[in-house]
């Protein structure tokens, strides 16, 4: 493996307007120390490990749930073992994997999330039409006291619970492996070819643009750093009225080409649940 004195991050000037944008998402988050032994798992009993067998099939089959159940009783005769119902299969699933959502406090006329430079607010600021929107965050008791309790959330779910999932399966951690070893093949050719050979380009990973990342921007040095993209367009959801909610997805570079695209292969973030297109869709 090619091991030139690339620079690292700090080391790479960029723009006063981008390292206030990094500065503002990151919002004083700083990396953890590196776990120094593998995750622990949790012990699953014959019963749930059948429940999510049983629930895998029936998600990728897209069963109904008057399926779930009439497979899941013919199962659990057939085993001698109780399978979980569709509520416990889902709640044993999302403890396993952390996919769990987060409410996120947002506009109840969809202008802005509370996030960034919003968060302390309980008003909304944004500009909509001309007039400042000016919607409570919370709810007001009887006697027009703001409560705790806020009059929208919408629902967003963690990018890393599902890469790390990824990651936990050996043939999907294969595949997320994709976009380094094109990687790794063109900085050899880049080194050694020393143009007598002809490049060829077929995706991210042997792209002049990944290779500048690498080499003057100092990241995706590990295997497994992960490369995102993010994609967000309006939906219409009701008749006569334009892009009400915006869906929000990421799609893995990482993942070879033929799969990448696949529903089954992109994370959905989020959808700005309405009933007017976000007003400033950074915020969310």
């Amino acid at each position: 493996m090619l091991e030139p004195p690339f620079p690292t991050p700090d080391q790479c000037v960029v723009p006063e307007q981008v390292e206030a944008l990094h500065n503002t998402l990151l919002n004083g988050y700083t990396l953890p120390d590196p776990p120094d032994s593998p995750p622990s798992s949790e012990n699953l009993d014959n019963s749930q490990l059948l429940t999510l067998k049983h629930y895998t099939a029936w998600h990728r089959s897209n069963g109904t749930v008057k399926a779930y159940k009439l497979h899941a009783a013919v199962l659990q005769q057939a085993t001698g073992e109780t399978i979980l119902s569709l509520y416990m299969a889902r709640k044993l699933a999302a403890s396993i994997t952390e996919l769990t959502p987060t409410n996120i406090d947002i506009c109840s006329n969809s202008c802005i999330a509370y996030t960034g430079e919003f968060a302390e607010m309980t008003s909304c600021p944004h500009i909509r039409d001309k007039k400042v929107c000016g919607a409570p965050r919370y709810k007001r008791a009887p006697d027009g006291r703001d409560t705790s309790r806020p009059r929208a959330q919408m629902m967003t779910l963690p990018i890393m619970a599902t890469i790390r999932a990824l990651y936990g399966d050996a043939t999907s951690s294969e595949l997320m492996r994709h976009r380094d070893k094109l990687l790794q093949q063109t900085l050899q050719l880049v080194a050694s070819a020393a143009g007598r050979q002809k490049r060829t380009y077929s995706d991210f990973g042997d792209s002049d643009t990944h290779l500048f990342h690498r080499n003057e921007l100092g990241l995706f040095a590990d295997s497994r750093d992960v490369a995102l993209a993010l994609s967000t367009d309006g939906a219409q959801l009701t008749m006569k009225k334009l892009s009400d909610t915006w869906l929000v997805i990421i799609m893995l570079f990482n993942l070879p080409p033929t799969i990448r695209y696949f529903s089954g292969s992109v994370i959905y973030a989020f959808a700005t649940p309405g009933p007017n297109p976000p007003g400033h869709i950074e915020s969310f």
